[in-house]
């Protein structure tokens, strides 16, 4: 299987909602063994196309002769893996973007369609197809491609010019950075390959790695983290009283624990996540890192009261609208009836975990959303609710240097 077909077959199956686009091609991977760099191609193309969608079917309905398509899911998917290739991915030639598409459309639909597709893919060097050029929210979801329900929050919550400066951010390749942790130094082979990520503010050593084949991971000294949530575990760590017993409550994979560990080595460290599986890599993570933990598996909002923590940590399950340049069918989940949905889950989950903070205690609560209805509106609905103030409270935006966008919040009971 190509790299082209397995980015097609990942596609579709995310569209359907049968998988997601990164497990597939780990499957394709496992059988078919490609290079990393035939994996990195299939991965762009799928994840693009998926990012992209409202913008390449823009695209598509300019290409077709009727200026309006109706087309079955896989035929849609295929032409927009097509359309992907040829705008928004560089070097790519045409006649191999044009030739594999139809042995694909060969393959797995029907041959009427098959010339149809041929005929529009033979336009991509004839017509040039323009986007939305106007900045109401309509014409923003089309160009940057997201609901429009999305951005319609953001300009309510930061205004047009940063609305935009957001959308963008978001459709940038994602970078990978890496967290050193305490006493590690930049040496050896493998540490050739990291930038050090120079920013005034920067209370963690945080490094671009530049080279994405290189493993990296398999190092204890270092965790791949981006800048944002180190940052903000950095920030709430300083702003904390010492402790003795950490709990973190939705605690797999293990990155904003561990960061807890290097700020208070002392501490005994407790996590619990909501499924085995969960478990299992959190557990491998700790391994790795020469950490231990008491572990228990089990809703967050179901953990024993009869404990007490100094620190209780809480990453919430959450829109993921500050990650969505990393997570590409996410932007498709944004809806009012899933916000809703997820704000229920965050303040059970905030009402058990303030449960679990001693007297003097600080419970870390922490989204990857930027969404204010998930973040300062929530808490502080939350606080008039319930004994608790807020001591500190962040919101990074994402950015075009890698960013991630996530918000924290340090809140004490009054």
């Amino acid at each position: 299987m190509t790299p082209r077909e397995a980015a097609y077959c990942a596609l579709l199956a995310s569209l359907r909602q049968e998988n997601f686009i990164t497990h597939s091609l780990e499957a394709w991977q496992q059988k078919h063994h490609p290079s990393s760099l035939d994996f990195a191609f299939a991965l762009e193309i799928a994840s693009g196309s998926a990012r992209m969608a409202l913008a390449l079917d823009h695209i598509a309905a300019q290409l077709s002769t009727h200026q309006k398509l109706s087309l079955k899911l896989k035929e849609r998917a295929l032409l927009r893996t097509a359309i992907y290739q040829h705008y928004y991915m560089d070097k790519v030639p045409l006649y191999a973007i044009v030739n594999e598409t139809i042995n694909i459309g060969k393959k797995y639909c029907h041959r009427t369609f098959v010339s149809y597709l041929n005929a529009m893919l033979r336009q991509l060097n004839v017509i040039s197809p323009t986007l939305p050029t106007g900045d109401s929210t309509h014409n923003l979801s089309v160009r940057y491609s997201y609901p429009e329900y999305f951005v319609q929050q953001l300009v309510k919550d930061y205004g047009q010019a940063t609305t935009i400066d957001i959308l963008n951010a978001g459709n940038q390749r994602p970078v990978t950075m890496v967290r050193l942790r305490p006493g590690m130094h930049l040496e050896g082979d493998a540490f050739r390959q990291l930038t050090p990520l120079k920013h005034a503010e920067l209370p963690v050593a945080i490094c671009y790695l530049q080279n994405v084949m290189i493993d990296i991971a398999a190092s204890p000294g270092c965790y791949i983290q981006n800048a944002t949530p180190a940052t903000l575990i950095a920030d709430l760590a300083q702003l904390s009283p010492t402790p003795q017993r950490i709990l973190d409550l939705c605690a797999s994979p293990g990155g904003k624990l561990l960061a807890a560990h290097d700020a208070f080595p002392q501490a005994t460290l407790y996590a619990n996540d909501i499924s085995p599986d969960k478990l299992q890599r959190l557990t491998q993570n700790l391994i790795k890192y020469k950490t231990s933990a008491q572990l228990s598996c089990g809703q967050g909002e179901d953990y024993p009261t009869n404990e007490q923590f100094d620190i209780v940590i809480l990453d919430v399950p959450c829109s993921n609208s500050g990650v969505l340049n990393k997570r590409s069918e996410a932007r498709w989940r944004l809806t009012p009836e899933a916000l809703q949905q997820l704000k229920l889950t965050q303040q059970k989950l905030l009402a058990h975990a303030s449960k679990l903070i001693n007297k003097e205690g600080v419970l870390w609560y922490l989204t990857c959303s930027i969404l204010k209805e998930e973040n300062e509106q929530l808490l502080a609905a939350f606080c008039q609710q319930h004994a608790m103030r807020i001591t500190y409270s962040r919101t990074v935006l994402p950015n075009v240097e890698g960013w991630d966008g996530g918000y924290a919040c340090l809140l004490q009971k009054s």
